[in-house]
């Protein structure tokens, strides 16, 4: 199991992770004991008719998945200034969050009649669309960023987005360079074109995933790609190191843990190891035969036959039909071990 993370998919995946999300509306929620809620509560107590204050409790409310609460607020600052587009802004994120993409794109509409200048707007529209699979749409609201702002990244990622769905990887390789040289640190940009490059050019894909780990020191997708790229292209004591940033983020991380173990079972030979990290990679996921697997692969290489035989009749107990796991035990059965 060696894997790229598909940033695309992982993308669509992170837009819609909280949209059934929502907490519940009390006064004791909205109190809290969190020292920046309890300060807001108190300007708003003091200032009633501050839209702006509605808005950053709105976006305090989002960033801990109180939607409702959040709707509220927006909804306020809405009410004291229905002429500024940002809340609507505000209340399209809300709207999609909660997976109401069409009420969230009505609100970007809003704050574009409000402003018909407001280039983050066409690009929050722009993003909607293409998480919408609506690339006819999205590419429409890129161009009416360029018309504002003619070397905007982000309209530049977008597009390259576009480009690679309508299967132009040529001309989206053009885009997402032309994102990079107006942001050098453009994190999107940066990850496309390291999966682009991981079979073409595997020095450049390094260089680009090196990059995007520099915009995002900790990003799990950025650790875990430029980790692979390491580990595919021979140089494992840096796969290693890669891997324990990302269990010094999330100590569970099955991937991390398991192709930990991978690393040091086929690259360095160091089977002490390897064991101890599929151990861990199978007690973070019971159902992870993969790990269960090469384990006993482990186990049987350092002569431990009795462990390799009893790993590989418990990976047919998660996986019936699995090919190695048979072919380990007639090996096994053929030495007389």
């Amino acid at each position: 199991m060696r894997h790229f993370l598909t940033f695309s998919s992982l993308l669509i995946i992170l837009t819609f992770t909280l949209s059934c999300k929502h907490a519940g509306n009390s006064d004791a929620d909205n109190k809290g004991s969190d020292p920046v809620l309890l300060d807001l509560n108190a300007k708003i107590e003091k200032e009633p008719k501050n839209a702006d204050l509605y808005q950053q409790r709105a976006v305090y409310f989002m960033q801990h998945e109180k939607l409702n609460d959040a709707l509220t607020d927006i909804d306020k600052a809405i009410e004291i200034n229905p002429k500024n587009p940002a809340y609507f802004l505000s209340l399209s994120d809300i709207y999609i969050m909660m997976g109401k993409p069409q009420q969230g794109l009505e609100s970007i509409e809003k704050a574009i009649t409000l402003n018909d200048k407001n280039v983050e707007a066409y690009l929050r529209k722009a993003r909607l669309y293409m998480i919408m699979k609506d690339y006819e749409h999205c590419a429409e609201s890129v161009e009416k960023v360029f018309s504002i702002d003619p070397q905007n990244a982000d309209a530049f990622y977008l597009k390259g987005y576009v480009l690679g769905e309508y299967g132009d990887t040529t001309k989206a390789i053009d885009a997402y360079r032309k994102a990079v040289q107006s942001n050098q640190l453009h994190y999107d940009a940066l990850m496309q074109l390291g999966s682009i490059f991981v079979k073409k050019d595997p020095v450049m894909a390094i260089g680009y995933f090196e990059n995007a780990l520099k915009a995002k020191p900790k990003s799990m997708e950025a650790l875990y790609n430029l980790a692979m790229m390491y580990q595919e292209n021979d140089k494992p004591d840096q796969a290693i190191r890669l891997y324990g940033d990302m269990l010094k983020i999330d100590p569970k991380n099955r991937f991390a843990l398991y192709n930990s173990g991978y690393v040091y079972l086929v690259y360095l030979n160091n089977y002490t190891k390897a064991i101890d990290y599929f151990s861990r990679a199978f007690q973070a996921d019971s159902t992870y035969a993969d790990a269960l697997f090469n384990r006993g692969y482990a186990y049987e290489l350092s002569g431990d036959f009795t462990r390799a035989r009893t790993d590989y009749n418990k990976v047919l107990k998660i996986s019936a039909n699995y090919p190695k796991a048979i072919e380990g035990l007639n090996r096994l059965d053929t030495h007389g071990r």
